[in-house]
């Protein structure tokens, strides 16, 4: 598995540290993830509609 490294505003950082039970890496893939998804669809909706 590879390593991507993510800055944030230090104020996200603190709420973050606050939640120490909730998995981030997973929140984030997951989050990727569904944003890929999201544009894929989107992708070939534009392509079905001839643009």
């Amino acid at each position: 598995m590879k390593r991507y490294t993510v800055a944030i505003p230090e104020d996200l950082k603190k709420e973050i540290d606050d939640l120490p039970d909730i998995n981030w890496t997973q929140v984030a893939k997951e989050s990727i993830e569904k944003k890929i998804h999201l544009l894929e669809e989107f992708e070939k909706y534009e392509r079905s509609r001839g643009n």
